[in-house]
């Protein structure tokens, strides 16, 4: 399978979860809704180049913007987290190039430390602006 056909199925597959499961979920203690389209970013290609990146993860926000009627809060989240990604890949791929064979970012290419930071600083990225940006204060996640 290519890869456009790969990632076009990954689009639709990640929007339609999204939509239609687990934003029809009843929200996790009235706080959280899962939200896991934006691993369609983490998960694109080593080699595609960071306008391209920018883009996709526009469309990808704005394609969930539409259905959950948000104008712009995932759009802008999905733009941050794709202006990220090669900053963070370049920090934390393997330099040497014998190791760098791979297509995609996984626990194989990367290593299972570099890989878990990489999605573990990205997540945290567009949770907090998704929080932020939609008018939810974070303080009352933090007290006990």
């Amino acid at each position: 399978m290519s890869d456009l056909v790969r990632n076009t199925i990954r689009f639709i597959l990640f929007v339609f979860l999204q939509v239609y499961v687990l934003n029809i979920m009843p929200h996790l203690h009235q706080l959280i809704t899962p939200y896991i389209y934006f691993l369609f970013i983490l998960w694109l290609p080593f080699y595609i180049k960071k306008g391209w990146v920018l883009i996709l993860g526009f469309l990808l926000g704005m394609s969930v913007d539409y259905y959950t009627m948000t104008p712009g809060l995932h759009a802008a989240a999905s733009v941050l987290v794709a202006f990220l990604r090669p900053l963070i890949i370049n920090l934390f791929a393997p330099k040497d190039a014998t190791e760098f064979s791979y297509k995609e970012p996984s626990p194989k290419a990367m290593g299972w430390n570099a890989y878990l930071l990489y999605a573990l600083i990205l997540t945290f990225a567009i949770i907090f602006t998704c929080y932020s940006s939609s008018g939810c204060r974070l303080a009352p996640l933090f007290i006990f």
